[in-house]
This record gives structure tokens, sequence and C-alpha cells, in this order.
């Protein structure tokens, strides 16, 4: 069975797609464990930019045995249908727009609920948070952005550019990020997954989120979110950077924070025994308004 990998024996697997209020549809891959009834909590996973289910391999199969856990892949991603002929967003306001959707539509209201999210994923996460309004009981979050920032001379060539290019300039892309921007001798692993992200995009959704993100911050927002909030960072982590996370930290009222060794770690079981950790025990409710807890 597909996704089998991912969770435990006498899990159910159902994939699907959800339809958006703007018409474009989501994929869904849910995994239901047995004995799944409404007093158990939900687990919303949304993963980061592009990137794939197989990253997360360690970390689902640690929640999905536990939690009804339902991944999201979001708009950008090749997977999504988006109506033809429809000027559609890939915005941020848009991806929270599509959280608070899913919520509504797959989760009974009185039903608890988790967010887990990467990158973007759990920048979108963030964006929702700030509103205040059908709150998680607490978000994990993995490498987390508050800002989209392209360098220059990147905000001038990416609108003129062609997606249709997209796949002379790839091996250039690969070649900076392995020489450049991860481990390629420590963490061989961890650039295939990239490699992998990067053949399996799609050039028309990336070049329209790109422009749709550029210059976003959520700094102005993150002081209003009542919800608990975990953070993970990675100690050696060359591609997420660490420079902001305290900041967020410091603005975020309630918020955990994990540091790992390295960006595998996070995607690894180790992430996700902590978050079941964290909900099992109850432990996200200890986390006070400006009290740190590592």
């Amino acid at each position: 069975m597909e996704y089998a990998e991912y969770t435990s024996p006498g899990t159910e697997i159902k994939e699907y797609y959800v339809r958006m209020s703007d018409g474009v549809r989501l994929k869904a891959i849910d995994f239901i464990p047995g004995g799944t009834d409404n007093k158990k909590p939900v687990m919303i996973f949304i993963a980061g930019w592009i990137s794939l289910i197989s990253g997360w391999k360690g970390v689902l199969q640690e929640i999905t045995p536990c939690y009804r856990t339902i991944y999201i892949e979001t708009r950008e991603k090749k997977s999504s249908l988006v109506p033809r002929n429809m000027n559609v967003s890939f915005g941020m306001e848009r991806l929270r727009k599509d959280i608070g959707e899913i919520i509504d539509e797959l989760i009974p209201e009185k039903q608890k609920f988790f967010l887990t999210g990467s990158s973007l994923g759990a920048s979108a996460i963030l964006e929702y948070c700030s509103l205040n309004q059908r709150n998680p009981e607490c978000s994990f979050l993995i490498g987390p952005n508050a800002e989209f920032r392209f360098p220059k001379v990147l905000g001038d060539i990416v609108p003129a550019f062609h997606p249709s290019m997209y796949f002379a300039v790839k091996p250039v892309v690969k070649w900076y990020l392995k020489n450049f921007r991860l481990d390629k001798k420590n963490a061989i692993e961890q650039v295939k997954k990239y490699e992998n992200t990067l053949d399996s995009a799609d050039p028309y959704k990336l070049k329209a989120n790109a422009l749709a993100i550029k210059n976003y911050t959520v700094w102005d927002k993150l002081g209003t979110i009542t919800t608990p909030c975990v953070i993970f960072g990675a100690t050696s982590d060359t591609l997420h950077g660490t420079e902001n996370l305290q900041k967020l930290i410091d603005i975020i009222p309630r918020t955990g924070y994990i540091e790992l060794a390295s960006n595998a770690e996070t995607h690894s079981k180790k992430a996700g025994a902590i978050i079941v950790e964290y909900i099992n025990t109850g432990k996200y409710k200890a986390i006070l308004p400006h009290e740190i807890t590592q």
C-alpha cells in the first residue's frame, strides 16, 4: 500500500483532494490509526516550500501511529489542481486561508487539533494563528521563516524569468545548494532530498508563489498569537538560518524551543518523538507567556 512505510500496521490511509473556496484542490494524505475517535486530537501537517512527503518519513512514522494525521500538500506543489483560466493567488494570505478552510472542512468543530509545519508551511501556520480564530492546542514549527526577502538581483530576474527556463537552470541551482548551502560531505541524504524536491517542482506554480511571497514578513503579527508554539531549530543548518529564531521566540508570547543537531534531525524520528511527547504529556500546556522552555 502506498504510504504504508510512513506509519504502522493497522493505520488506515486515505488519499483525497480538498477543494478550496477559490476552486484550487489540495492533495491530502490522511493517516487514521486504529481506535481513533473524536476524543483524540488530530494533527494537520503542512510541509515546506515544494517539499515532498518522503522527506518527512521519520517524523510521520512517530506521529501517525498515535494520532490521526492529515498531511496537506500546499498549492505551490505539483499535486495541486488549479482551474484553467483562473488567476488564483499563491500568496501567504491565501495559504493562511487554505489552512482555515481545511480545518473547517476536515475537523469537527469541538475536536481538538494540533498544527505541525516546516519552513513555508510553518510561516503559513504563524500567519493563521495570528488571527486567533479557531486555534490549535499547540503549533510545532520546524525552521519557520518570518520573512522572505530576495536579494536584489533575484528580485529583478524572477519576474522576467519564464518558467520553461527552470529546467535549464535547475542543474545550476543544485550545484549552488550542494556546494554553498548544504553539507555535501556529512549530509548526503539531505542533498539527495533537496535534489528530488527540485526535480518534482512545477516551475509555473513555483514562479507564481515566489513572486507572491517576495518581501513577505509576519513580524508585526507575531505578538497577537495566543497559541503555544514549539519551535525547532538546527545548530548546523545553513539552508534555514537560525538568525531570526531568537527574535521569533522573543516576540511570540508562548514559545518553547528545541535545538537539534542538524536539518536531518529536524526531519527525523527524534523530532517526531518530541512532538508526540509534548502532546501525550501535555507539556505544551506549561509554556507560559515569554517563559522559554527547552
